[in-house]
């Protein structure tokens, strides 16, 4: 009797066991697995027979495990009977999805979408067979947009900023204008800001031919602000004293609105993701009293704060008037700091905090201080801007205690930030034999590689 028990234990021990090597063989399959969930276009099941795909816009494949991105590229093909599709791949959803980004299809063409079984899984999971689907383009040809660049009325848009006030500038492209058109091949921003002479068609022209000697034309959105004295302003267009680079308020009657509100207002406009859904960076470019504007809004506008998801960056060409967040100056002649005492008012603005303009009420002189400190800010500067003749304010001592020239009030800046604040997001970037000329700096190889920059 217990000889059959024995034996009937021996059985059902075995029995287990093989049920457990079994479940073990099921989970290892299920590890080494890789499954589609589901693959879309545009948010449209793909299936074979799709068709009047946009010739724009975006695939997604969610798969059941975590992706390895460049095993994922290497085995993914996405192409028609003419070659391989303009497209970037990425990965979403914690590393399971991925997200194909294309462009620029021929209409009217059948296109197939590959997976090639391989090992594509962050742990080595596989597909069991290959994934494929197709569709079929839309035989229509999408609008395209050619960049103005001519600097004439033909390339000025309007905006308006406030009911009856509104404010012109040169663009590229007819941003206002054209209000069905989404602007997907946008993906940076130029602002470039003229000097004292209000020439904002020269100052567009210079920087469309920097633009354009770098090849990023077709994708950059040059914006040229224009802001008029009184007596160029048409009726309801917003004016302003010298004191526009200086973030002050518009003369107009009953209508005050800061030249930095008006920067404000049209990255607000230009953050409809809608409109211009692969905007990534925006850049302002001033020279001379331009510099001046781009210097101060940099660490006190408010757009860079609101707007996370873009990348900003400011540039400041030859400048002479300087913000410093504390009463420290530079004597050229010891090369030391020191806090002056025979100048009243030396740090009124724009040199300092005292007698800030409306714009910056509610910011503190720490507030501006961590700004200035954290703001992505280039100085570029031409040797050859020593000139000490001409509109190089060497009067007012508040402008001297800057420094003896352009070119040594720019160094002095970035040494003051260099000293006190190490770990601040300026630059210093000095182009060779060119002196106070606007042209030549944006045209200038430095200038350049700034825009070239990923």
């Amino acid at each position: 009797m217990m000889k059959k028990i024995n034996y009937s234990i021996r059985i059902l021990t075995a029995l287990v066991f093989t049920i457990f090597l079994s479940s073990c063989s099921n989970d290892d399959d299920s590890i080494d697995t890789l499954n589609v969930y589901s693959a879309t276009v545009n948010g449209s099941n793909l299936s074979d027979g799709l068709s009047n795909v946009a010739l724009s816009g975006s695939i997604e494949i969610a798969f059941s495990h975590t992706l390895e991105a460049e095993a994922f590229e290497e085995s993914f093909s996405f192409s028609d009977a003419q070659g391989e599709a303009n497209y970037t791949a990425s990965l979403g959803n914690a590393g399971s999805k991925a997200v194909i980004s294309y462009s620029g299809l021929n209409p009217g063409s059948a296109y197939s979408i590959v997976v090639d079984q391989s090992s594509l899984g962050e742990n080595g999971e596989s597909l069991n067979t290959d994934f494929s689907g197709s569709f079929t383009t839309t035989s229509e040809v999408e609008e395209t947009k050619t960049p103005c660049t001519s600097a004439t009325a033909d390339c000025i848009e309007q905006i308006e900023i406030a009911e009856g006030a509104s404010f012109n500038f040169y663009s590229s492209y007819d941003i206002i204008s054209d209000q069905e058109y989404t602007w997907e091949e946008i993906e940076e921003v130029v602002f470039v800001i003229h000097g004292q002479n209000r020439d904002a068609d020269e100052y567009f022209r210079y920087m469309t031919n920097a633009v354009g000697d770098v090849g990023k034309l077709e994708n950059t959105l040059i914006i040229s602000p224009e802001f008029k004295e009184e007596t160029n302003a048409a009726d309801g267009e917003l004016f302003w004293d010298n004191n526009w680079r200086e973030g002050a308020n518009s003369g107009n009657t009953d209508i005050a609105i800061s030249s930095f509100s008006v920067l404000d207002d049209i990255v607000v406009y230009l953050s409809n993701q809608e409109k211009f859904p692969n905007l990534k960076e925006i850049k302002f470019a001033g020279h001379s009293s331009g510099a001046a504007f781009v210097q101060h809004y940099a660490f006190v506008n408010t757009s860079e704060a609101a707007y996370t998801e873009y990348e900003f960056q400011y540039i400041v060409a030859n400048n002479q008037y300087f913000y410093y967040p504390d009463g420290r100056r530079y004597n050229e002649d010891t090369n030391e700091f020191y806090v002056p005492t025979d100048c009243t008012g030396y740090d009124f603005w724009p040199y300092g905090y005292e007698t800030a303009p409306s714009y910056v009420d509610g910011m503190s002189q720490e507030d501006l201080l961590q700004q200035q400190i954290t703001r992505n800010t280039i100085y570029l500067l031409g040797t050859d801007d020593t000139n000490t003749e001409g509109t190089l304010n060497t009067t007012d001592c508040a402008a001297t205690l800057l420094g003896s020239n352009r070119l040594e009030r720019g160094r002095n800046i970035f040494t003051f930030f260099d000293t006190f604040y190490t770990e601040n997001n300026q630059e210093l970037i000095e182009v060779p034999n060119v002196g106070h000329d606007a042209d030549a700096m944006f045209n200038s190889d430095e200038f350049k590689n700034i825009l070239s920059r990923d």
